[in-house]
C-alpha cells in the first residue's frame, strides 16, 4: 500500500537510483520510446538495481556514464549483497569491486583470485611460462622433423623405423602444443613512442573571457584559463557541461563564441574527436594512411598501420566496415602522422578494450608534448594527466585531482539544492513549465537525429553502389559531411538540455523535503 514504510523505502530507492544514473524527475514521466540508446541502457541498469538478486550480470555498465555517475555506481556495487559477474573495460570499476577475474582466450577460461593488481601479476607469470613452453616445443618439433627426414633419406629399413618413431614423437608434441594456453591478445600491436614534438612557447593556449551558449542556455560565462608547455590537462565536468563544446571551440570547429582563444608560439595542435569524422569512409585503411605517407615504400606503410592493430590483410578493410574501436585506432594513427605538439582528444578510450587502453595510456604518458583530454575513464585520466581543469558553474577552474573535482562538484550540487530549496509555488510552476518546454525540444531533436542517422546510413549504402562514379561519390560525401555536422550539433544541444533537466530536478527534489 502507498502509505506504508515499505512503500516509502522503495520509493526512496527508486529516486536514489534514478538520480544516480542522471535521470531528472521530469524524465520519470516520459515514454520509453522517447529515450536514446544510451538512456535506455541506463534505464535497464536502474531496473536491475531495484531487486536484490543473488547474482547480478552486468555488461559494460559504465558506458554512457560520466565520472560522477561512475563513482555512484562503484559505491552501489561495493555495497551490493549478492554476487556480481561484470564485463567491463573500466579499470577503476574492476579495481574497486573485483576479487575474482575470469579471462577468455582461444576458448579457454583462465581463473584468477585476489585483487586486480594480483591478477595482472599472476597473469604475466602464466603468459611467460606459456611462451617459454611453446618456444621449447616448437624447437623440439623442428628437431624431430629434421631427424625423421634425414633417416628417410638414408632409405634403410632400420632408419625408416627410426623415422616413423621420430614422426610419432613429433605429432605427440604438436598435440601438446595445441593445449598450451597463450592469450590471443599476446600478439599485440608493436609498442611505439610518439615522435619527439617540436618545442612550443611557454604559453600553449590562452582562453580569455570566453562566453558561449545555445539559445538562452549559457555554457561558459567570461571564463579564462591558461595552459603551459608539456602539461597534460584532464578536462572535467558532468555530461552536458560543455567539455566537447570547449574542445570544438579551441580547435576552430565551432564559432559564435565571445572572447579570445590564443594558441602560443610554434603550436601545431591535432584533434581526435569522438565521432572520428576526419576519416574518409570511401577509403580503405591503407589508402587513408598512405595519403599521409606518400613516397614511403608499401612495407613501411603496412608496418606503421600494424602498430595500431591492423595486421596482414586488415589494412585493406573499408573504413565504412570498421568497428568503433578500429576507427579510433585509425584516427589516432592518422593524427600522429601530422606530428602535432599539442594533442586535443575527446573520449579516446571509447570502444577500446583494456589492453588497447593501457597501450594508449603508456604512449601518452611518455609523450613530451602537451595534451588536452576529455574522458569518462577515471583511471585513464588520472594516469595520463598531471593537471585538471574543471567546468564549474560556467567557469574554468583548476583543481588538484579527480578526487578534489568530485568533492567540489558534490558540494556545489548540495549547496545549489539548499539555496533553492524553499521555492515559491509560482517559481516551482515556472520551473515545471520550463521542464515541459525542454522535453518538447528534446523530442524534436531526437526525431531529427533519427531521420538524419537514417540518411547517413542510406548515403553510405549509395557510396558503395557508386564506388566507380567519382562525381557521384564526391556529392554523396559532401552530403554526409553536412549531415554529420548537424548530428554533432544535435548531440551538443541535447547534452545541454539534458543537463538543464538534471539541474531543475535537483532543485525540485530538494524542495520536496520541506
Amino acid at each position: 500500500p502507498p502509505d506504508t514504510e515499505e512503500y516509502y523505502s522503495y520509493e526512496r530507492r527508486v529516486r536514489s537510483i534514478l538520480v544516480g544514473l542522471e535521470f531528472s524527475e521530469q524524465d520519470w514521466e516520459r515514454r520509453l520510446e522517447t529515450f536514446s540508446g544510451g538512456e535506455l541502457t541506463r534505464i535497464s541498469l536502474g531496473k536491475l538495481f531495484l531487486v536484490d538478486y543473488d547474482l547480478l550480470l552486468l555488461d559494460e555498465p559504465t558506458n554512457h556514464l560520466d565520472l560522477e555517475s561512475t563513482e555512484w555506481l562503484v559505491n552501489f556495487l561495493k555495497n551490493y549483497k549478492g554476487a556480481l559477474l561484470v564485463v567491463t573495460h573500466d579499470r577503476y570499476l574492476i579495481r574497486n569491486i573485483g576479487n575474482r577475474f575470469w579471462e577468455l582466450n582461444g576458448g579457454s577460461l583462465w581463473d584468477f583470485t585476489g585483487t586486480y593488481d594480483k591478477y595482472q601479476s599472476d597473469r604475466e607469470i602464466m603468459v611467460k611460462s606459456g611462451l617459454r613452453t611453446r618456444e621449447n616445443l616448437l624447437k623440439e618439433i623442428e628437431r624431430l622433423d629434421a631427424v625423421a627426414k634425414r633417416y628417410r633419406l638414408w632409405g634403410q629399413e632400420k632408419f625408416i623405423k627410426q623415422a616413423i618413431n621420430k614422426e610419432k614423437q613429433r605429432d605427440r608434441l604438436k598435440e601438446q602444443l595445441e593445449s598450451v594456453d597463450i592469450p590471443d591478445e599476446e600478439i599485440r600491436p608493436t609498442k611505439f613512442r610518439l615522435p619527439q614534438p617540436d618545442r612550443t612557447g611557454y604559453s600553449v593556449l590562452k582562453i580569455e573571457g570566453l562566453s558561449f551558449g545555445f539559445g538562452n542556455r549559457k555554457l561558459f560565462s567570461s571564463s579564462s584559463a591558461e595552459i603551459h608547455r608539456r602539461t597534460k590537462i584532464g578536462l572535467l565536468g558532468p555530461n552536458g557541461s560543455g567539455k566537447t563544446t570547449l574542445l570544438k571551440i579551441i580547435t576552430e570547429n565551432l564559432e559564435g563564441y565571445v572572447g579570445e582563444i590564443t594558441w602560443g608560439h610554434n603550436v601545431r595542435w591535432g584533434y581526435l574527436s569522438q565521432l572520428t569524422e576526419d576519416l574518409n569512409s570511401s577509403n580503405d585503411v591503407i589508402t587513408e594512411i598512405w595519403q599521409m605517407m606518400r613516397g614511403q615504400p608499401d612495407y613501411e606503410v603496412r608496418k606503421y598501420i600494424g602498430r595500431f592493430g591492423f595486421p596482414g590483410d586488415d589494412v585493406f578493410k573499408p573504413i565504412s566496415s570498421l568497428s568503433g574501436g578500429e576507427r579510433t585506432k585509425l584516427a589516432l594513427a592518422k593524427l600522429i602522422l601530422s606530428r602535432p605538439n599539442v594533442l586535443v582528444m575527446d573520449e579516446p578510450t571509447n570502444n577500446l578494450d583494456i589492453w588497447s587502453i593501457e597501450s594508449l595510456e603508456e604512449v601518452l604518458k611518455e609523450y613530451e608534448g602537451c595534451i588536452i583530454l576529455v574522458s569518462h575513464d577515471r583511471e585513464f585520466v588520472q594516469n595520463v594527466c598531471d593537471h585538471f581543469l574543471m567546468i564549474d558553474r560556467q567557469k574554468l577552474r583548476f583543481v588538484s585531482s579527480v578526487e578534489e573535482y568530485l568533492r567540489r562538484n558534490q558540494r556545489y550540487v548540495d549547496s545549489a539544492g539548499n539555496e533553492e530549496a524553499r521555492l515559491s509555488f509560482q517559481e516551482k510552476r515556472r520551473l515545471s513549465n520550463k521542464k515541459k518546454t525542454i522535453l518538447e525540444k528534446l523530442q524534436q531533436l531526437r526525431n531529427e537525429e533519427e531521420t538524419l542517422s537514417k540518411d547517413v546510413e542510406s548515403a553510405h549504402l549509395k557510396m558503395e553502389l557508386y564506388a566507380t562514379d567519382y562525381e557521384k561519390l564526391q556529392l554523396l560525401q559532401r552530403n554526409v559531411e553536412q549531415t554529420e555536422g548537424r548530428l554533432l550539433e544535435i548531440i551538443e544541444e541535447r547534452e545541454i538540455l539534458e543537463n538543464d533537466l538534471q539541474e531543475l530536478s535537483i532543485m525540485l527534489e530538494e524542495q520536496s523535503r520541506y
